[in-house]
């Protein structure tokens, strides 16, 4: 849960960091994953151990200094402009993955669960389908192309936008810049909206007018996203989520209990 609101840095942290408490929270973070990799390597496990650290969203813009910052992405959590969905993730296996190496093809958290099976020397199901990609040849400099076709930008059962490559389709409004003190009129414009993340990764110049042909190639893959998983309602595509009749703990405990006692 850290780094999150509310923020609440260990003694021993803060004050340290000279960048506020929220910087001494990312401190104590950094402190406690060196724990784990020095923990891996005492017990001789980390030449067989795939380490894997990111985050699910952007920063919480409206939490001010404690939600974080984006640098120049636009935006930030809830949204679904870079600043809110994009994340850095770090990668680590002593003797399979190149130390410094850097690769900035598309992936996801999805994609985990087929990875992670793969490496471990098992089979992904095939009897259902797995929305995910096994990025190992990402992780191991065989390919810097993306296992996907595209990426699709969901707010909730809405799609909003749609990316391959450079080019990023905004389908129609994406809201207000939050914490930036109000409305922006290119977000909540009509129409669809394309923008050329590797030319400008601010997202601010619309120039679906100049690559008509781009705009048409990405209407048609949203087209056939939205038919699959729906666009504001799920879809075919979505499968029921999944029930256990009579559930049980699996732990409890009543040590608290036994404490008022």
């Amino acid at each position: 849960t850290a780094v999150h609101t509310p923020i609440h840095p260990g003694e021993k942290f803060r004050g340290k960091s000279g960048n506020g408490r929220f910087g001494d929270w990312v401190e104590e973070v950094d402190w406690s994953v060196g724990r784990v990799l020095d923990t891996l390597r005492e017990l001789k496990l980390a030449e067989n151990t795939l380490v894997m650290f990111s985050s699910d969203n952007g920063p919480w813009l409206i939490k001010g200094k404690d939600g974080g910052e984006a640098g120049p992405l636009r935006d930030g959590k809830g949204t679904t402009w870079e600043g809110g969905v994009r994340e850095p993730t770090i990668a680590c296996w002593p003797g399979r993955i190149k130390p410094g190496s850097v690769c900035d093809a598309i992936a996801g958290h999805i994609d985990f669960l087929p990875t992670f099976v793969r490496v471990a020397g098992g089979t992904v199901p095939t009897d259902r389908k797995i929305d995910g990609r096994d990025i190992s040849p990402l992780l191991f400099g065989q390919t810097k192309e993306s296992l996907h076709e595209a990426r699709y930008y969901y707010k909730g059962y809405k799609l909003e936008a749609v990316r391959v490559g450079p080019w990023k389709l905004a389908l129609g409004p994406q809201g207000e810049n939050r914490g930036t003190g109000g409305k922006s009129s290119d977000a909540s414009a009509p129409g669809v909206r394309l923008y050329n993340l590797d030319a400008e990764i601010e997202e601010r110049t619309n120039v679906a007018a100049e690559h008509p042909d781009v705009v048409k190639r990405l209407q048609v893959l949203a087209a056939q996203m939205a038919a699959d998983i729906g666009d504001g309602a799920p879809g075919p595509g979505v499968r029921p989520a999944g029930e256990v009749q009579n559930p049980t703990l699996l732990f409890s405990s009543d040590a608290p209990e036994k404490a008022r006692k």
